[in-house]
């Protein structure tokens, strides 16, 4: 026969375990919470094609000089096989580098976002269409124009996700809630034409010396109604900002006001000054196919036509 006094005793190791396992328990979920904060981060395979291109690249250069003469794009003879590895097909150290510095500064930031945003697939679907599809879209436009000029470099793919930058940008503040919508909404077309008006500045700059003004009518009109686009589609931002709903800072994450800077730097990097009297051309019109292509097609792709590609 068991007194009172016994099954309080005999009860208390009871609680005293179930308060321990309680204890682990919140142990177990705040460790959990801390994960889902951090998000998820870079695999193996995402470690292995942000090292493959590079390497594609890299190896490409180490072939026989006359070999990659062969396989750069004639703009007067062109060949499908010329048409994709012309873009892959470096014959300057310093050309070559340059293209590596914007890959590694911008592709990786873009995969890594893009996974912490949940839109790891989405990455991957736009990286695959740029690597296969546009090279021979780019190519095929070139020779639209047949001069005689030998075309190659990667510019115009890294352009292409330079381009999708601001889609990962806005993918990144979508996460945040519906109340980040209007802001996330508006980023894609604020960072089209902050882009169309760096592009349009640094061209004109470019040809001021080699082209009549007359010709710079068409840039000077792109600029002028970009800057009143970008007046538009700023007014959201503005709203909030006046409101007090929340800072500069609270709107644009750390992650976010990098990628912008990011998006500048590297536009105003891929139109520079370019005087035709020392012999070289760059070839503008392939980068700026390769920002515009990077923008319009997922947004297209994703924003009008909805196609999702991540589950949520």
């Amino acid at each position: 026969m068991d007194y009172p006094g016994h099954r309080r005793n005999r009860d208390r190791p009871r609680s005293n375990t179930r308060s321990a396992d309680e204890s682990v328990d919140a142990d177990d979920s705040d460790a959990a919470v801390v994960r889902s904060q951090s998000g998820p981060s870079l695999g193996p395979a995402d470690v292995a094609f942000l090292a493959a291109i590079p390497a594609i690249l890299v190896g490409v250069f180490s072939l026989p000089k006359p070999l990659r003469v062969s396989l750069g794009l004639s703009y007067l003879q062109p060949t499908a096989l010329t048409a994709y590895t012309s873009h892959f097909v470096h014959l300057e150290r310093t050309h070559l580098l340059a293209n590596l510095l914007v890959f590694l500064a911008v592709v990786p930031f873009a995969l890594l976002v893009s996974v912490k945003s949940g839109r790891r697939r989405r990455f991957y679907l736009v990286a695959f269409t740029f690597l296969t599809v546009f090279p021979l879209v780019f190519s095929g436009l070139n020779v639209l124009f047949p001069r005689p000029r030998l075309g190659f470099g990667f510019s115009g793919v890294n352009l292409a996700f330079v381009g999708y930058l601001p889609h990962v940008l806005a993918d990144r503040l979508g996460r945040d809630g519906p109340e980040s919508t209007p802001v996330a909404d508006s980023v894609l077309p604020l960072a089209f034409f902050l882009g169309t008006v760096i592009v349009a500045v640094r061209m004109g700059l470019s040809m001021l010396d080699s082209v009549p003004l007359a010709a710079h009518t068409p840039l000077l009109a792109a600029g002028i109604g970009s800057i009143l686009s970008i007046v538009v589609f700023a007014h959201p931002i503005a709203a909030r900002l006046r409101r007090g709903d929340a800072s500069l800072s609270e709107l644009f994450p750390p992650s976010v006001a990098f990628g912008a800077l990011l998006f500048v730097l590297m536009l105003v990097i891929a139109f520079p000054h370019v005087s035709p009297a020392d012999g070289t051309i760059l070839n503008l019109f392939v980068h700026f196919l390769g920002y515009s292509f990077g923008f319009l097609v997922p947004y297209v792709a994703f924003r009008l036509l909805a196609v999702e590609i991540d589950p949520e």
